[in-house]
């Protein structure tokens, strides 16, 4: 499990030299694309007990290029059959996915599995379905599974579309699961597995209703909606975007960052060395080698005085001086000193820092809700934290007390299964 810096994405022209690098987990398949050398940067695809460092957020270099598409082919599989019921019915209905032994299963909040250890390879449940593998096998040579059969079952563990399977695992985002087509393209496929959108080289998943896009053919770049139409077409040759956040998407032209609304208008130049997601109303920029932050108006409002910085989240910002992380509102003014080796965002009132090589977690007020005992931690996600002690991983409930144990080797955060959930992501 790794805390890394965070990467933004960027959708990006083939006129410069591309270089590619497939990385296969357990969770998911990536491809990542940059100009000349690979940054292995980003979110956990789910939390995995390797010997990890504890780092940060943003890089500083930004010309990079991260790209996620899921690959999926229809086939069929006779080998796939229904799968048991639930065992128990989830505490405020929620669910992790959890591997031990080698085999993925699904547990409540009180440790109970509520669909028993059988995947070789699992996703989190979103929109209501979890992607599975059936008679796949596990490789200590290989970073996943090789083989078998992918399919969606339901919170009972029962097999949906039974008429259809997958080569490579998928999960939804938004209603809408990134796929690869039978003519080498990507498209959408929604909720019955109905093919809606194809014909791109290149697909992001949605967010506020768009998402970017490739298209080789036309030399375009930019954001479809969910028919697939294009909301806002760029030149290919000069661009490069990020997602939509807070109607604003971050782009490059000419090697400056700007943002675009969502009307495809320019309404902060691109200027900057590095432009940011906005985050509760402030967006990073990086001038001179610094970091700082802007309002929506373009006006900074907090000058680009930071090595490194993370995104505004519960009304405080991660932030990197002199070497070492605080926190700061949203005026600049500090609010919790610079004393951490290492940090993540606060969410849901706390944050993950590292001290001594040691990580804990503390409130908005710098205080520790637990101390630093931890080889790791992740974020909080509705009342629950990822930890890892010893190489294996548990979780933490919001007083800090140890709700189940650390004996797993992958693990998942607690969701709502019926909501849309984001797979965490690794290198």
């Amino acid at each position: 499990m790794e805390l890394k810096k965070k990467i933004t994405r960027y959708l990006g022209s083939p006129s410069e030299k591309w270089s590619a690098e497939w990385l296969a987990h357990d969770h998911i398949f990536y491809c990542f694309l940059s100009m000349g050398s690979l940054d292995r940067l980003g979110r956990e695809s789910h939390a995995v007990s390797k010997p990890a460092r504890f780092t940060v957020f943003k890089t500083q270099i930004m010309k990079k290029t991260f790209l996620f598409i899921a690959f999926l082919v229809f086939s069929c599989n006779e080998n796939i059959q229904n799968t048991d019921r639930t065992q128990k019915i989830t505490k405020n209905n929620l669910l992790a996915m959890v591997m031990k032994d080698g085999k993925y299963g699904y547990i409540n909040p009180e440790g109970d599995y509520v669909i028993s250890p059988r995947y070789p390879l699992a996703r989190s449940f979103s929109n209501g379905m979890a992607c599975v593998n059936f008679n796949g096998v596990r490789s200590d040579f290989f970073p996943g599974t090789i083989g078998g059969s992918y399919a969606f079952i339901d919170t009972s563990g029962k097999l949906k579309f039974e008429e259809k399977a997958f080569s490579l695992p998928v999960s939804f985002f938004n209603d809408y699961a990134i796929i690869e087509s039978n003519n080498q393209t990507v498209g959408f496929i929604d909720k019955n597995l109905d093919l809606v959108v194809d014909g791109f080289d290149v697909l992001m998943p949605f967010r506020e209703g768009m998402s970017a896009a490739v298209k080789r053919s036309e030399n375009t770049v930019g954001f479809i909606d969910t028919t697939g139409e294009w909301r806002i077409k760029l030149d290919l040759k000069s661009h490069r975007i990020g997602d939509f956040h807070e109607g604003y998407a971050f782009f490059m032209k000419d090697n400056g960052y700007g943002y675009l609304n969502k009307q495809g208008e320019i309404v902060i130049e691109p200027i900057y060395e590095g432009t940011y997601d906005f985050h509760e109303g402030l967006g990073a920029f990086l001038l001179n080698k610094k970091f700082g932050f802007l309002n929506k108006e373009g006006k900074v409002v907090i000058n680009n005085e930071y090595e490194n910085v993370g995104d505004f989240s519960n009304g405080l910002c991660a932030v990197q001086k002199n070497g070492k992380w605080g926190y700061i509102d949203h005026k600049g003014k500090v609010g919790i000193a610079f004393e951490f080796d290492a940090v993540r965002d606060f969410n849901e009132g706390f944050a993950s820092v590292q001290k001594q090589n040691k990580v804990g977690f503390i409130d908005k007020n710098g205080d520790w809700l637990i101390g630093p005992k931890f080889d790791n931690g992740l974020d909080f996600k509705n009342g629950y934290a990822i930890i890892n002690k010893g190489g294996k991983l548990g979780y933490i409930n919001a007083k800090g007390e140890i709700i189940i144990e650390p004996i797993y080797d992958r693990v998942d955060n607690f969701v709502d299964p019926f909501s849309s959930n984001e797979n965490l992501r690794s290198d």
